[in-house]
């Protein structure tokens, strides 16, 4: 480095390279009064300036490359500018032949500081050229781009991590998953993937708030790292499921052993909230290629071998099973056929209607609504299989209130024919969805009637028993606005299930429906016999009418009327019909 400057040899170098600058006639205009404002923009610019001859020495810098980079100008005047230069920026390296030619070079460099800091800049270089197109000389301009270096690597931890446990997300453990697919398809090699679920972990979440679901997925994310070796890849799919990867050969020995770390680092309770919780997986293994040819193959073998282990009690790992991958399979096909059939369910499901008889006057005293799935691969005979997963996929409010708009405009239709049947009472079963406010952004049910009848009387609604178990006063508000609208409540399945009759005591329930695996033992059963009339007789007490459902023979038929129920539904009694059909089979059953 050589000596200081003076002040007034520095402002004599500054005016001739400004000078220089402006023998190129494009720039500036050669006056003296540019020339004055040039000097003043090349002090005062924010950016680093650097003037250099044509072998790239200093001639000259400005306050700006003081500041980012430490060296007054005195310090580095003569010197190499590449001695700031680190030895990572390569780029600037390899272009530096081609820099006389083409006069321009943009990119980001890593220079070294002062006090021996690399830091990342963005630097423009341009030649100067005198009137014969030699160069002269280059000048440099960079900005510092640590923050944005720094802000760029915290966004790339945010889009490939998860927020929560800091571990790889799912987007990053697919490029990881494709990386160890195409090495494996190059050297003929396996990996295999294991899908993780928790076992207990929505009791927690649900019972002690999200917070401690949080902090307990944080301390299962720490010892699933500690049960890995470095180079397994470990990622959150989401919720409480995770992924491993172990890349490179694989074996199905190497892939349980690391279940069985993974489950030993799980036995130990996890302190969440100041209690001590039990925590357990159901892990699912799957291995390549054999169960998966694909990403999308392998990780939905995973899931469906984690499934198996899962309903194998929970605790344990499997291995894929074929049949089980198969029923999973179905089972998907299924709920996308289901939630298709939701979104057009004029052309996908019918409704059909079963009597409901009194055995003492033979007559016909209301009507039951059954849905019935047009699809026949599908729950064609199995209703009730079809409500069921309906609710699963959070489909069933909206199917039940197709339902019960259905029934509303076939009752209008057979008051408009002058048919009796529009003068019976019809009843629909409901999912208890309906019962809590919070699993719906739907309409109340009660204001959800309102908008499709103006007299509700005719209208009852069944709930399961099990809906009843526990007492929210939810149920009993809604129950209470039903009522006032003229809605008959009725129980279901009573007999099947738990209920509550010191709750019931107080809801506005008017019948209950003995559920048929009962009906069906009372003729070999004097035990069923006596406990159908026990049932008859308490509700009779709380003022219920009892109705006796899956009449299907005659000998159950003659059994029940020694114990109780007058009020009978079964198919020995009528089948469920089609609208079409019920019209000409009340009118000959009453002729």
């Amino acid at each position: 480095m050589r000596d200081n400057m003076t002040s007034g040899s520095q402002e004599g170098v500054t005016t001739q390279c400004v000078q220089l600058l402006a023998s190129e006639g494009r720039t500036f205009i050669n006056t003296s009064g540019t020339t004055s404002l040039a000097s003043a923009g090349f002090k005062h610019s924010r950016a680093g300036l650097v003037v250099t001859d044509a072998q790239h020495r200093v001639l000259l810098t400005n306050p700006a490359f003081e500041t980012i980079t430490g060296y007054r100008c005195d310090q580095v005047l003569g010197s190499d500018i590449h001695s700031l230069l680190a030895d990572q920026s390569h780029d600037y390296f390899r272009a530096l032949d081609q820099l006389s030619h083409s006069g321009f070079w943009q990119g980001e460099v890593y220079c070294r500081r002062q006090d021996g800091e690399i830091h990342p800049e963005l630097l423009s270089v341009n030649a100067i050229r005198d009137g014969d197109g030699q160069i002269r000389g280059y000048v440099r301009s960079f900005i510092e781009i640590s923050d944005l270096k720094s802000n760029e690597s915290q966004l790339q931890l945010m889009a490939h991590h998860d927020p929560l446990t800091g571990l790889a997300n799912r987007s990053l453990f697919d490029d990881h998953l494709q990386r160890a697919l195409n090495h494996a398809e190059r050297t003929g090699t396996s990996f295999a993937i294991l899908f993780i679920d928790l076992d207990r972990f929505k009791p927690v979440n649900d019972s002690l708030g999200h917070a401690a679901g949080d902090e307990m997925l944080n301390k299962i994310a720490v010892r699933l790292t500690q049960a890995l070796r470095s180079e397994d890849v470990l990622a959150r799919f989401g919720g409480d499921e995770f992924l491993v990867l172990l890349e490179y050969g694989s074996s199905r020995e190497t892939a349980q052993a690391v279940a069985l770390r993974i489950q030993e680092a799980l036995e130990a309770p996890v302190k969440v909230a100041g209690k001590y919780i039990p925590m357990s997986a159901s892990i699912g293994i799957a291995l390549y290629p054999e169960d998966g040819q694909n990403a999308s193959e392998l990780l939905s073998s995973a899931d469906s071998a984690m499934y198996a282990a899962k309903h194998a009690g929970g605790s344990s790992h499997s291995f894929v099973d074929p049949a089980i991958s198969y029923l999973l399979q179905e089972q998907l096909t299924i709920e996308m056929a289901l939630s298709e059939a939701v979104r057009e369910p004029e052309s996908a499901f019918r409704i059909v209607y079963q009597p409901q008889c009194n055995l003492a006057t033979g007559r016909v005293v209301g009507l039951e609504a059954l849905l019935r799935w047009n699809d026949g691969r599908y729950f064609n005979h199995k209703p009730r299989e079809c409500i069921a997963l309906a609710r699963k996929l959070g489909l069933a409010i909206r199917l039940d209130r197709w339902v019960i708009g259905k029934v509303a405009k076939q009752r209008q239709a057979w008051q408009a024919t002058g048919s009796g049947l529009g003068n019976l009472p019809i009843s629909v079963n409901i999912v208890d969805d309906h019962l809590h406010p919070g699993r719906s952004n739907r309409l109340p049910l009660d204001q959800y009637l309102r908008q499709i009848v103006d007299d509700a009387s005719w209208l009852t609604l069944e709930i399961a028993c099990d809906s009843l178990v526990s007492q929210p006063e939810s149920t009993q508000h809604l129950f209470r606005r039903l009522q006032r609208l003229g809605v008959n409540l009725a129980l279901d399945e009573l007999g099947d299930g738990h209920i509550n009759f010191a709750y019931l005591s107080r809801l506005p329930i008017r019948q209950a429906k003995v559920n048929g695996v009962l009906i069906n033992n009372l003729a070999n059963d004097p035990r069923s016999q006596k406990l159908l009339g026990g049932i008859h007789r308490l509700l009779e007490t709380l003022d219920i009418q009892c109705i006796a459902v899956g009449v299907e023979n005659q000998q159950s038929l003659d059994a029940m009327s020694l114990e109780g129920p007058y009020l009978a539904q079964g198919n020995h009694l009528a089948v469920p019909m089609f609208a079409e059909h019920l019209c000409d089979w009340y009118r000959s059953y009453h002729a």
